[in-house]
């Protein structure tokens, strides 16, 4: 596999001080009174009231009087972890305010009706006898459903927070949606989908008390959701500052005390030991990847009951198969990254076009985003990978990178090629024809090359400040913990290390022997993960630069220094 050569970037901030002088130097966090508590102590009560959220107020008013005259109400989710968090927050508190409540959740097939609503689900609800269908995680943008909705005679409240134009906005009862078009926007609006219904759910249970007192029973029911905002809001990569923060904060400190069955089966299938600590990563890369695989490639009603089952039995059951499926995925995610480098590193025309589009029979179109992303970060420009399918359509996902809108782009050059789509400015799924994808890949290339004209291209590594290996200790890298957690909008602290001489020769680990491992002066150790290809350029005693994430971690009873490798070239 061809290796990509990546431009290094720093803040050219202060160098001076303590690394995490540095490192908030180059981020420039926010110093008000409301920033200082974030970054110090992000607890519940920096997240602004409920009703302060658009809609909110309007859409528990409409559920609360559905609830309590005993209507059949239907939640409407999506097939990802912030949906399927999304729709379980939503029950439990609901439950919580009425035990028998007529509740029931649609969760629509990845596969049969892709993303959102549609009319043949609402048509099988309404005949179902449901009469309040509230969305979350969708519906902002689905006019035309909307309107079916209507016709069917279904009360239709919306909550969803992914963006939406002006002129394609849902005619529902309600909306509950941070930053909906001509109205005014929430005070923090990059929520996810999982916290608009928590911040709904919120106002239903004070709806529901006649007050600002909650009955005990509906706050521990909220207060048992917010691990659920937090893999949500993880799963779904928002910006982990502001709300987001509190959110993730308190809900990683919570999540391994919550009486929540489903949760407590995840932790245990990951080998999170009870008593740990729950970092962001375990979510991004243990927790979410099982609950997003059963949508990929099952069906994503099981992970919603996976969250609202009490039955610790019945829990661990649905969490083998999500696991299974997940393995299933990551083998799946592995077999494709290497068909699509192969494709790209042998047709110069691919690897140079402004955005790499790439289209396969034998691809599943539920895998396909992931490594779309993995292709986008490799080669430092848009990514869209398709499944070509039997019917005769192209179906995928696309990813971007910083700077470039893929949604806005494909929007403007080519919406008349896609048969259906939607997303964001980093991320997007879609549908054309297959004969047009030809045609989709020039226009796209084409447009990414005129958005970049003059710019730099290429796979980027930022770093926050410059160090010294001298300063990669224990000591030196404790303050740094403040600033969790890590995620998107606020990266673990990198670090650029200049012109050190590896004391040891690089040693291959893992059971493929594709992980490298190597010492610096001082002994801290440096792992370069999947890095076989690039070993050689790690030589004893040979100078070389090298961006690093450290850490600090426990080895046989040890707290020891580990430096995770994020690039190396020789020192000039």
């Amino acid at each position: 596999m061809t290796a990509i050569e990546s431009r290094w970037l720093g803040a050219e901030k202060d160098q001076s001080g303590s690394l995490l002088d540095r490192v908030m130097a180059a981020r420039e966090y926010p110093m008000d009174a409301r920033g200082r508590e974030l970054l110090n102590a992000p607890r519940a009560n920096l997240l602004h009231q409920a009703r302060t959220l658009p809609g909110a107020t309007a859409v528990a008013e409409r559920l609360e009087s559905a609830v309590r005259a005993g209507r059949r109400v239907a939640i409407y989710g999506d097939y990802d972890a912030d949906g399927i968090t999304a729709t379980a927050i939503l029950w439990r508190v609901i439950k919580a305010a009425r035990a028998d409540a007529n509740l029931c959740f649609y969760v629509p097939d990845r596969i049969d009706e892709g993303y959102g609503l549609n009319d043949a689900a609402l048509a099988t609800l309404a005949a179902d006898g449901v009469s309040t269908v509230v969305t979350v995680d969708c519906g902002a943008s689905a006019l035309g459903p909307s309107r079916h909705a209507r016709e069917l005679g279904l009360e239709l409240l919306i909550t969803d927070h992914h963006h939406v134009d002006e002129g394609s906005v849902a005619e529902a009862i309600a909306i509950a949606h941070p930053a909906l078009p001509g109205r005014e926007g929430a005070p923090f609006v990059d929520l996810c989908g999982a916290a608009v219904a928590f911040k709904v759910a919120s106002e239903f249970a004070r709806l529901w008390c006649g007050g600002e007192n909650v009955a005990v029973v509906l706050k521990d029911a909220l207060m048992a959701c917010i691990p659920m905002v937090a893999v949500g809001s993880i799963a779904d990569v928002v910006p982990l500052v502001d709300e987001n923060r509190v959110f993730v904060a308190r809900g990683l400190a919570t999540i391994q005390s919550v009486e929540v069955a489903g949760l407590r089966a995840l932790l245990d299938d990951a080998e999170i030991e009870k008593g740990r600590r729950v970092d962001a990563s375990d979510v991004g890369f243990r927790l979410g990847p099982r609950l997003n695989a059963v949508g990929r490639l099952g069906h994503a009603k099981e992970a919603v009951e996976l969250l609202i089952t009490e039955d610790p039995a019945r829990a661990r059951a649905i969490v083998k198969t999500l696991a299974d499926l997940n393995e299933q995925r990551r083998k799946m995610d592995r077999l494709y990254f290497d068909q699509a480098c192969e494709r790209i590193d042998a047709d110069p025309a691919i690897a140079d076009a402004g955005a790499i589009v790439l289209a396969d029979e034998r691809w599943h179109e539920g895998v396909v985003g992931i490594v779309a992303a993995k292709i986008a970060e490799r080669h430092g420009k848009p990514a869209i990978l398709m499944a070509l399918r039997t019917d005769g359509t192209a179906k995928g996902s696309g990813r971007s990178v910083e700077g470039i809108d893929i949604l806005a782009i494909v929007k403007r050059v080519a919406s008349d090629l896609m048969i259906r789509g939607g997303g964001h400015a980093f991320a997007l799924g879609l549908t054309v024809r297959g004969e047009d994808v030809a045609e989709f890949a020039r226009r796209m290339s084409a447009a990414c090359v005129a958005v970049t004209a003059g710019a730099a291209v290429g796979p980027i590594r930022r770093y926050d400040a410059e160090a010294e290996p001298a300063e990669m200790t224990a000591t030196e890298l404790k303050p740094l913990e403040i600033l969790r957690p890590f995620g998107r909008g606020n990266p673990e602290p990198a670090f650029l290390i200049r012109n050190v001489r590896p004391v040891s020769a690089p040693t291959l680990f893992g059971s493929a022997k594709n992980h490298v491992e190597f010492f610096l002066p001082g002994g801290s150790r440096c792992i370069w993960w999947s890095a076989v290809d690039r070993s050689s350029m790690v030589r004893q005693g040979v100078p070389i630069d090298l961006i690093v994430k450290p850490s600090i971690e426990v080895y046989r009873g040890v707290r020891r220094v580990q430096l995770v490798v994020q690039d190396i070239r020789l020192a000039t």
